[in-house]
């Protein structure tokens, strides 16, 4: 099956989860079509073995992750934690024209290490025994995305693209399960959650292998 192919099957199971499934109970179907997703662009990344393990373990996150229980969020926590590693292996590996940081670059590593701070600030007493391993995701993946300002061309701009949609969305997940778990979620939340995840894989799969 081509590239296209399965980037496509990838997009139509991502956007029947959007559609229909953000907000339902967990059953083995929701699982499947959630994990399936990223598990596409995950062989879509197989002639580049490092992005292939990011995006299957993220894969394997998914799936913990759409499961309800404390053990299922760590094991997505650890999943996740391990994708980002990887990614941060990919993008030491990427060849091309290396530029030094300039201005914006800086400005946008500075908003990016202020606003970790401040959601691990807010989390320190909101995730309670999750504690520990959330903080050390939110640094993880706050030296990931900082890592992807140095992304050189032509990975540069889906890179940075996916980074951001990923910290974006790791943010509302927090923002959900924490610091909003006393209130019922607002409708739009499990959807932008998803939306931002399912573009943040896509842009490190296509962006990453020069697909589109």
């Amino acid at each position: 099956m081509s590239q296209e192919l399965l980037l496509g099957a990838s997009a139509v199971l991502a956007l029947i989860y959007l559609l229909f499934m953000t907000r339902s109970e967990p059953t083995l179907l929701r699982s499947a079509v959630k994990t399936g997703s990223i598990a596409l662009l995950a062989v879509v990344a197989l002639p580049i073995p490092l992005l292939a393990l990011a995006l299957g373990v993220s894969a394997l996150g998914d799936l913990a992750l759409s499961r309800n229980g404390e053990r299922a969020f760590l094991a997505g926590i650890g999943a996740f934690a391990l994708a980002h590693l990887a990614y941060l292996t990919v993008f030491l590996s990427l060849e091309g024209e290396a530029t030094p940081a300039v201005g914006w670059q800086v400005a946008a590593g500075i908003v990016i290490a202020c606003f970790s701070s401040a959601m691990a600030w807010l989390l320190w007493s909101r995730a309670g025994p999750l504690r520990w391993p959330v903080l050390g995701y939110v640094g993880i993946i706050a030296v990931m995305a900082i890592s992807s300002l140095l992304v050189p061309a032509p990975y540069a701009r889906p890179v940075i693209a996916a980074a951001f949609f990923f910290v974006l969305s790791d943010s509302l997940i927090a923002t959900e399960r924490f610091l909003i778990a006393a209130a019922p979620a607002p409708r739009w939340l499990p959807p932008a959650i998803w939306l931002t995840y399912w573009l943040a894989q896509f842009f490190f799969c296509v962006g990453i292998a020069q697909i589109l």
